[in-house]
């Protein structure tokens, strides 16, 4: 009876253990994961999207900002312009004025020397007869005529070389006069032109500004949306993580589950062969649970290195980088571009990024592939999973199966990389863990 009660224990267990731990898991995180990898290549094709626009807009700023410049520039420089001739102007007006006063002076001086040579000439013709026979006839003796004809000679002689010396300052004043009035004009006129120039450009100034807003908006927008994309990534690929470390933990539970089944059957088979000498006791055995594995696997070092012909580490795993610690290790070398990548273990690629035309060393992320750029994603059961990033070209796809040594894509540098090298990381459950445990 005993032995009887054991063997349909067992069966039972077997039952309920073994048939449904990962049916509902498996089926429903799959969907999921699929789900989530599609919502990933959307935000990619986006990512692309915005990133054109960002780049385009960055040109096109920094060619807005130069010519904003130089607008200001050519401003300033017409303001300065305006300035000098409007003092020059000033000037010009102040010698115009002084002109006019010199020309009013001689034409004064002009009019008392004419109205002196009329008292003069009055004053012969009130002494006597203005006319050389008046002079002669009226000269009482000849000392007398040599007198009057010498005055009258001296008095023409004076005023006529008085006014024709007050004329010819006219003459030279008049001159500059009219060419100082020329001078304004034509300044006047280069004020004006200054004036049109300096309202066009100001005008221009204001309509590069209103790009320069609106290429500003298209610029914060972006950014927005790539750092926005950012985190929902990290999101997604912690919400897979956390699938793979579900999925992993479900199949070591199922694994010890079976453990425990086979322990229990073979007790029961020890207890039934020797329950003719052996009391019933064997009903109250407990068997004693696997241990959970640990983040970091044992390993047999079985891992192919990855990058066949290039061995040197230009980061170690763990690498203190200020604000986080490396989770991988970053293989390097001279001439390692284009280099084979291959799978370190048979598996099965569980995702891929094929997009990502920023194959060139760079300081900060472009957004691709969540900073890998390109990059295969291997699921080697039993909780394992290694990923190769910053390629320059994938070789394998989703769902397809690969052997340890298979090439699965070329060492490049995209995503947020600063030239070419394989970031090659190791995940046990999801969590990342040592690589250099696997060789």
């Amino acid at each position: 009876m005993t032995k009887a009660k054991k063997i349909l224990c067992a069966l039972l267990s077997v039952c309920v253990i073994a048939v449904p731990v990962t049916a509902g898991i498996t089926s429903a995180s799959a969907e999921s994961v699929e789900s989530l990898q599609q919502r990933l290549q959307d935000l990619d094709s986006k990512n692309k999207e915005y990133q054109k626009v960002l780049d385009s807009a960055q040109n096109d700023i920094s060619e807005k900002e130069k010519y904003n410049e130089a607008l200001l520039n050519k401003i300033d420089n017409l303001d300065e312009k305006i300035s000098v001739t409007r003092e020059s102007i000033e000037k010009l007006n102040a010698e115009i004025s002084e002109s006019q006063k010199k020309i009013n002076q001689g034409n004064g001086e002009i009019e008392s020397q004419l109205d002196a040579l009329c008292e003069r000439l009055r004053a012969i013709y009130m002494a006597g007869s203005a006319s050389d026979l008046e002079i002669i006839l009226g000269a009482k003796d000849f000392t007398d005529l040599i007198d009057k004809m010498s005055l009258v000679k001296n008095l023409s002689k004076y005023d006529q070389e008085l006014i024709d010396n007050v004329n010819s300052k006219l003459d030279v004043i008049g001159k500059e006069k009219e060419t100082l009035e020329k001078n304004k004009a034509e300044l006047l006129q280069n004020e004006a032109s200054l004036k049109t120039d300096l309202n066009e450009l100001n005008t221009t100034l204001e309509a590069n500004k209103e790009v320069l807003k609106d290429l500003y908006t298209k610029t914060d927008e972006a950014k927005d949306f790539l750092k926005n994309s950012g985190d929902e990534k990290a999101q997604i690929e912690s919400e897979i993580a956390k699938y793979f470390a579900e999925q992993a933990a479900a199949q070591a539970k199922q694994q010890q589950q079976q453990q425990q089944q086979q322990q229990f059957q073979s007790s029961s088979s020890q207890s039934s062969s020797s329950s003719s000498s052996t009391s019933d006791d064997e009903d109250d055995y407990t068997p004693t649970p696997t241990p959970t594995p640990s983040v970091t696997p044992s390993s047999s070092g079985g891992y192919v290195w990855p990058t066949p012909g290039f061995y040197y580490l230009s980061s170690e795993w763990n690498e203190d980088r200020t604000t986080y610690n490396h989770g991988a290790i970053d293989i390097a070398g001279g001439g390692i571009y284009g280099a084979t990548v291959v799978a370190a273990a048979s598996g099965t690629v569980a995702y891929t990024n094929t997009y990502c035309p920023h194959d060139y060393g760079k300081s900060y992320s472009c957004g691709c592939g969540g900073g890998y750029g390109k990059y295969v994603w291997i699921d080697h059961g039993n909780g394992k999973e290694t990923i190769y990033a910053h390629l320059s070209s994938v070789a394998v796809s989703p769902g397809q199966s690969v052997s340890a040594g298979q090439v699965v894509g070329y060492v490049g540098t995209t995503g947020y990389s600063t030239g070419p090298h394989l970031h090659f990381e190791c995940r046990y459950n999801g969590v990342k863990y040592n690589p250099m445990t696997e060789f």
